[in-house]
């Protein structure tokens, strides 16, 4: 099936790590230079309307439109939505995309015979950064006969005001927002094919691999002699998986004068952009792009 399957140009919304403990995770990445919320547990409604936990905890790094999660299960194993990508590795398995009416993006979905699961409610306490409330976000799980390399969903933010805070957006490393994930795939096309079908996607080729251009976002799909290539030494899961993610920056030269102040290693990844091995950022690599750096 080639036919594009939502309604609307696709973004990124969040992408998150997921592991055992967040609080480790939330030191990680402060000590990185991002301003990360203190942990709450995500909830459900049961059908009395009564917040039911998830087992979960999250914690956010906040840009001005995207977000970082952090989210740790608290008992891996006992029927958590991400027990089975968290039986796999600690790491990045979360690629949420935007939807401004969920049931229009799951009807637009089901429409080409996929079978969909339910869309389902989520909550979570907000005290962060002046803000306090109750942020109620609608969401859906695509199916892994399109997206297979994690865990990815399509949210509906119902209080955007509790999300992008904006008191939280100033962070040390000069990070200014999402740039992209990058996927380990063992078929390089069939990959693309899946994923070129969300509407405003432009396939491009590099030489590590194929990216796909979503609107001022990019989604990296390559296999493990691509990735290799692209980060000599970085120790990656085997595919299918997500295995990087890329942050954009005001300026990497004070980015990587940050990291250099706080005797935080990384390598040069050319003119623009800097990384770090999976092993200092819970599990993914992670990749600092300087703003200006085409997209």
């Amino acid at each position: 099936m080639t036919t594009r399957i939502q309604s609307s140009e696709t973004t990124i919304d969040h992408i998150g790590i997921v592991g055992r403990d967040i609080h480790k995770m939330v030191a990680t990445f402060r000590a990185l230079g991002f301003l990360v919320t203190e942990p709450v547990p995500l909830t459900q409604p049961d059908p009395d309307g009564n917040p039911v936990s998830l087992g979960q905890h999250s914690a956010h790094v906040i840009f001005d439109d995207t977000y970082l999660e952090l989210t740790a299960v608290d008992n891996p194993g006992q029927g958590n939505h991400l027990d089975t990508w968290l039986a796999r590795h600690e790491g990045l398995h979360i690629l949420a995309l935007r939807a401004e009416n969920a049931q229009e993006s799951w009807d637009g979905f089901a429409k080409f015979g996929v079978v969909m699961p339910p869309i389902r409610h989520a909550s979570r306490e907000v005290n962060a950064g002046g803000v306090r409330g109750v942020a109620d976000f609608e969401w859906f799980q695509v199916p892994e006969s399109i997206a297979r390399e994690g865990f990815v969903c399509v949210v509906e933010h119902q209080t955007p005001e509790l999300v992008f805070i904006p008191t939280m957006t100033s962070h040390a490393n000069g990070a200014t927002g999402l740039r992209g994930v990058g996927a380990l795939v063992t078929d390089l096309n069939d990959a693309v094919a899946r994923y070129e079908r969300l509407p405003g996607a432009v396939v491009r080729s590099f030489p590590m691999g194929r990216f796909i251009v979503l609107k001022s976002q990019r989604f990296v799909a390559m296999t493990p002699t691509g990735f290799a290539a692209l980060a000599p030494g970085a120790k990656a899961p085997p595919p299918p998986c997500f295995v990087a993610f890329a942050i954009k920056v005001k300026d990497i030269t004070a980015t990587r004068k940050f990291l250099a102040d706080n005797s935080i290693p990384f390598q040069i990844g050319g003119e623009k952009s800097v990384w770090l091995h999976p092993a200092q950022a819970c599990g993914a690599m992670l990749l600092f792009v300087d703003e200006s750096a085409p997209v």
